[in-house]
């Protein structure tokens, strides 16, 4: 008995803007569209569309519509919508059962989308490769039809590969479950289930109920042929299901054949031909030629099973005409088989033995190893028949390698289970089973006390790097500790032992100073005194700040810099404008990073106050993200930047302290116009 397996052939959705257009817009809503469309892409989109809609119902209106929009797209002279065309007039014929016609379609798409590609853009190039992959995918299921595997399994990969390329998941399962249909025909159980599966896990994740369903078939169809009734009718009937709740009535046609091939199998005879029948009305309602013939085929098988074979022949016949005339060479393999044997058991022998030739030759030219098998069988019971036993021996041991081949991994299987139950039963027998048990619990704890002493030396070793990490980050904070104790102790003995010496010397020298002539030359070096006295000062200043701790944050930074800043020009009499942000970021920054930033704003001021002759000078600060800008602008002389000599190396140094903490120097300025100096440093 042959059963029925779901044939997805091509995609259902030719292109993807059809598939969103399906159930969403009406047929009648599309007409009405059409009478109003202008001559241009919109009114080949619109009639393509069409086709769509009645390419299962009614294939000949879709094949109308389809060769109507081929037409306009070709006076167009649109390539994109006579590839579309073509897509969908290859689907419409293939639901005509014309499927020499629909491979030439399909073979017309390939060179136009190669043209396409050559002068597509990054944003065409996916549309044009998932029209190619279509056409492989077509092309593919159309020579599977024709019993051409080879060339079947080669175009269906390069469908594949494509649809991966482009993400197309639908395309990809459509390919799946082509593959799957060639290795359940060549009786490639294990891999014809691995690809079904494939398919329904994508179909599955998208949501495609219609093609779940498909897939449920094709997996029934796998556990049928091994002989597994009820794993068969559970997914058939899971399948049934979702048509019946899509009111998909070709699904539910082909559906119902596979279920029906389930009764016939358990002997079921009347259910079976209740069912076929059934399916026939409903492939004759949208003119599904393939599926009649499978369907005439199996109420022919059940009539033979009967004894009726005059019915039997009868509609094995018909099933044949149809299955010639639409190109299916694995259908007429199959069909000439059940003629063959139906001749055999009306003892018409001449007759048996030409229809069973035909069908092995059809069978072996196309590579179907289930049909082989079963020509090999018929013509064995036709030898013993004709007395001709040494053929018939032959013969049946050429039915018994291909019934080998194709249930091999099943004996194995089985021979296996039989092995391992004989060995425990034997084990059994001996008493060693109770001693296996021991075994295992003794195992079991001998892994639990390896777990727990795993575990409690993993749990030391963790906790010793635990303690040793604490230890050594105990040790610098110590150092640390250590380290700012004796920088505020310098600090101290600088500001109360040296500083307090060095303003005593400065004040007795101011005030030696007064007591003294001012023509006089003790005058001037005592003044000299005074004020190498308050430079020390300043300068003992600035190095408590920088060694003092508490002061290692940017607002201290900026605090200081400030006052100095202010102090600095008031002394000189230079007008100071000093702009920072109220509030200033309090983060942590390291001494380096605090002494740099204070030299290079010291040195800028300095050099400003000693070279450039100015009356006014800005000091400005700004934050942005992480970054800080600070700007020092003067009206003095300024200077040419090309020309460094009036500055020394200080535009060096000032230049490298800021690459020390990550940041960017800039200085501007040219002869009588000022200088601009911008720094750019990190916010840590």
């Amino acid at each position: 008995m042959k059963k029925a397996l779901f044939l997805l052939i091509v995609m259902l959705s030719v292109v993807e803007a059809f598939a969103q257009k399906h159930g969403q817009e009406k047929i009648d809503s599309l007409f009405t569209v059409l009478k109003t469309a202008k001559e241009d892409s919109s009114k080949v989109n619109t009639v393509i569309a069409l086709a769509y809609e009645f390419s299962i119902t009614n294939p000949d209106t879709g094949l109308y519509f389809a060769n109507k929009a081929l037409a306009l797209a070709t006076k167009l002279k649109d390539e994109l919508e006579i590839v579309d065309a073509h897509l969908v007039i290859g689907r419409v014929l293939i639901y005509a059962g014309k499927y020499k016609e629909a491979l030439k379609n399909f073979k017309d798409v390939l060179p136009l989308c190669e043209e396409l590609l050559n002068t597509a853009t990054k944003a065409n190039k996916s549309k044009i490769l998932q029209r190619k992959a279509h056409a492989f995918n077509s092309i593919g299921g159309i020579n599977q039809i024709q019993g051409n595997y080879t060339e079947a399994s080669k175009n269906l990969f390069i469908a594949l590969r494509i649809f991966q390329e482009i993400g197309n998941k639908k395309g990809s399962a459509y390919a799946y479950n082509n593959l799957g249909l060639i290795d359940y025909r060549l009786g490639n159980y294990p891999e014809a289930l691995k690809n079904f599966l494939a398919a329904l896990k994508i179909q599955e994740e998208i949501g495609d109920k219609s093609n779940v369903a498909g897939s449920y078939d094709n997996i029934g169809a796998v556990y049928m042929d091994q002989n597994n009734f009820s794993e068969a009718l559970k997914n058939y009937l899971t399948a049934l299901k979702i048509y019946e709740e899509l009111d998909d009535k070709r699904g539910k046609a082909e559906n119902l054949t596979n279920i029906g091939s389930v009764y016939d199998f358990q002997g079921n005879y009347a259910e079976a031909l209740k069912i076929f029948f059934a399916a026939i009305k409903l492939e004759e309602e949208f003119g599904d030629k393939g599926g009649k013939a499978t369907n005439l085929n199996n109420i022919g098988t059940v009539y033979y099973n009967q004894g009726n074979y005059t019915e039997a022949l009868r509609s094995h016949l018909a099933a044949l005409k149809i299955s010639e005339e639409i190109g299916d060479k694995q259908q007429v393999a199959y069909t000439c088989t059940n003629i063959g044997n139906n001749y055999l058991k009306m003892h018409k022998n001449n007759e048996a033995l030409l229809y069973l030739n035909k069908g092995l030759s059809l069978a072996k030219e196309i590579g179907s190893p289930s049909d082989i098998k079963n020509c090999y069988k018929s013509l064995a019971d036709l030898d013993s028949v004709q007395g001709n036993f040494k053929q018939s021996l032959e013969n049946y041991k050429m039915f018994i390698n291909y019934r080998d081949s194709l249930v091999n991994k099943e004996s194995t299987k089985k021979m296996v289970q039989i092995q391992m139950q004989y060995e425990f039963d034997k084990k059994e027998s001996l008493g060693k089973v109770e001693q296996e048990k021991k075994d295992a619990i003794a195992l079991e704890e001998l892994q639990k006390q390896k777990l727990i002493r795993n575990g409690f030396v993993g749990g030391f070793a963790v906790l010793l790097i635990f303690v040793v990490i604490i230890f050594i980050i105990m040790r610098q904070r110590e150092k640390i500790r250590v380290i700012k104790k004796e920088r505020n102790r310098i600090s101290r003995e600088l500001h109360d032992d040296i500083g307090a010496e060095l303003t005593r010397i400065t004040v007795i020298s101011q005030h030696l100073q007064k007591k003294t002539n001012e023509d006089d030359e003790m005058y001037e070096k005592l003044g000299k005194i005074s004020e190498a006295g308050k430079k020390v000062l300043g300068s003992i200043g600035e190095i408590i700040w920088t060694m003092n701790p508490q002061k290692n944050n940017l607002e201290s930074i900026f605090a200081y810099i400030r006052r100095y800043v202010s102090e600095y020009f008031e002394m000189s009499g230079i007008e100071v404008n000093i702009e920072f942000p109220d509030k200033i970021p309090t983060n942590s920054v390291s001494d380096e990073y605090r002494r740099n930033i204070f030299l290079v704003i010291k040195e800028a001021i300095y050099n400003i106050t000693k070279h450039s002759k100015a009356t006014r000078v800005r000091l400005t600060m700004k934050f942005r993200k992480r970054l800080a800008e600070v700007e020092i602008s003067d009206n003095g002389t300024g200077f040419s930047i090309e020309e460094k000599q009036n500055w020394g190396n200080g535009l060096t140094n000032m230049n490298q302290r800021i690459k020390d903490i990550g940041g960017f120097f800039q200085i501007t300025s040219d002869k009588n116009q000022g200088t601009l100096i911008k720094l750019t440093f990190p916010v840590r």
